[in-house]
């Protein structure tokens, strides 16, 4: 049950940076309240809610720990932990870019 938990926590607020977030990649001490994952790639669109021509090019997160209040899973906060994070960015594709996108982008910043 906590493993299910913990993996939609771990998708629903990390799954839109990283890759590929599964159960089998956990490691769980139940008695701790400590999930860890190790070596996890980031998403080339990690970097989609900047509003920028941006994308990861390459790039992980040497651990994910996500630290378990278990004896109060509803009135104490869970902690979510990066260690080791690798990045590399590059500007998009021009023509993955749509024109408006980069004109949009672009204005608002003139007007700022």
């Amino acid at each position: 049950m906590l493993e299910g938990l913990a993996t939609w926590v771990l998708n629903n607020y990390l799954g839109q940076y990283l890759e590929n977030l599964h159960t089998h990649q956990l490691s769980i001490g139940l008695l701790k309240g400590e999930v860890e994952l190790e070596n996890v790639p980031l998403r080339k669109d990690a970097l989609r809610h900047l509003d920028m021509p941006l994308e990861v090019r390459t790039g992980f997160v040497g651990k994910v720990k996500l630290q378990i209040p278990v004896s109060r899973l509803r009135s104490e906060p869970w902690v979510i932990i990066f260690e080791q994070l690798y990045l590399v960015a590059g500007p998009v594709k021009l023509n993955e870019v749509s024109t408006q996108h980069i004109y949009t982008h672009a204005h608002s910043h003139i007007h700022t």
